[in-house]
């Protein structure tokens, strides 16, 4: 509560506030288009792979109180596997998508107690990990894409050689939890290997600076017990061998399909030209791209390699932010296959700092989105029959593109 001693006070204060939240924009303005991070992202009202859509196109309620349950006052160490299963299923039992994918949930609730297995002996790597808000919200939005995936995967010929074996892309990755689910929730004998493009890694071979993502879940030393034991992958199950020299085991070993990092900055056409050359030109397999949370241009940049290699198979692809204005300042003009439009119509304020927006409301910036999607959806070169309409609720049913 607020007192004011007269008119004056009372005037001024009401004039800094509506100036407050007018230039800090989202700030006193909620709304059911402005979700908060925190709980699930709701960056684009329509994406190419909606987290908010069904597999039906309805729209999925976000329960306002997914969060509501506290979590245990013991360290995760300190459960069961049983128990640490339990309240996963628990906390997430009131999830967005929870009833619709039900299947997923609960085999990404398994993959984060291998997760947990997996680094137990090391609970700096662990902590870094599992920060619950975060995974479930990666989870969460995740989630049409773990599933399409699946279904993709499962209904692939089985490989009777290395070759024939099926390779993930995970652009812009960020740590890779889409590729840590992943990673053990597919069968290893269809899936070659999953490839972690970001720009935030350390190049292969070099060492890690302080500026770069931290890679030990992924290639760190497996820390050996007092009793010489160590952590060792058997058959995709983890388990204790003990007495094991000490080596120059690491993760690495531990993941069913192998992760591997490529440090790439997608916006450089230097480094276009070497994904294709490194990647898609010598992948004698099927590649999936799989590319969420593309911020501005980078969703174009997804759009070209799928469009230029016939071997990617399956495409999925969730944009974030819209572009920044300073192509509508240049008038550029922004073309992909076939298709091209003016950057002014998309372009817009705003930005995402890890989960912190900083522009405009985003229902403000509704339409654009929708715009921003449906041009990224036009610039697919693909064979397709009927009325754009009928693409579209296709579209929203699947939350997906497949191409071939």
């Amino acid at each position: 509560m607020f007192l004011f001693k007269n008119s004056n006070q009372w005037f001024l204060y009401l004039f800094l506030n509506i100036l407050f939240r007018r230039v800090l924009g989202f700030i006193g303005y909620p709304s059911k288009y402005d979700i908060s991070p925190s709980s699930v992202s709701d960056r684009c009202t329509f994406s190419l792979a909606s987290t908010l859509n069904d597999e039906n196109g309805q729209r999925v309620d976000v329960d306002d109180n997914l969060y509501a349950t506290k979590p245990s006052s013991k360290s995760s160490f300190g459960l069961t596997d049983e128990d640490f299963t339990s309240w996963l299923s628990a906390e997430l039992s009131n999830a967005p998508g929870r009833q619709v994918y039900e299947t997923t949930f609960d085999s990404a609730v398994l993959a984060i107690v291998k997760w947990r297995q997996r680094f137990r002996g090391n609970p700096a790597v662990w902590k870094r990990i599992f920060k619950k808000d975060r995974v479930f919200k990666e989870l969460i939005e995740s989630a049409p894409i773990l599933h399409s995936v699946q279904k993709f995967v499962n209904n692939h010929a089985n490989s009777e050689t290395e070759d024939d074996k099926i390779t993930i892309l995970d652009l812009c990755s960020g740590k890779g939890y889409l590729s840590m689910f992943l990673s053990e929730i597919l069968p290893p004998e269809k899936v070659a290997k999953i490839i972690l493009v970001d720009k935030a890694w350390a190049m292969c071979n070099s060492e890690v600076l302080p500026h770069h993502m931290n890679w030990d879940h992924i290639y760190g030393d497996i820390p050996h017990a007092n009793d010489g034991s160590t952590i060792k992958q058997v058959e995709g199950e983890i388990s204790e061998q003990r007495f094991l020299p000490k080596s120059n085991l690491t993760y690495f070993t531990t993941w069913p399909i192998p992760l591997h990092t490529s440090k790439q900055d997608l916006k450089q056409s230097c480094n276009q030209r070497q994904t294709k050359k490194h990647i898609f030109d010598r992948t004698k397999g099927p590649i999936l791209i799989l590319a969420i949370h593309l911020c501005g241009t980078l969703s174009l940049r997804a759009v070209d390699f799928f469009n230029n290699n016939e071997n990617v198979k399956m495409f999925c692809l969730k944009p974030c932010c819209l572009p920044g204005m300073v192509h509508a300042k240049r008038n550029d003009t922004f073309k992909i296959g076939r298709h091209s439009f003016p950057a002014e119509d998309v372009c817009s304020n705003g930005s995402f700092t890890k989960k912190d927006w900083s522009g405009p409301p985003r229902w403000h910036l509704e339409k654009k989105f929708i715009l921003w999607s449906d041009h990224l959806y036009k610039g697919i070169d693909i064979d397709v029959s009927g009325d754009s309409n009928s693409d579209l609720n296709s579209l929203k049913k699947f939350g997906r593109k497949s191409k071939r």
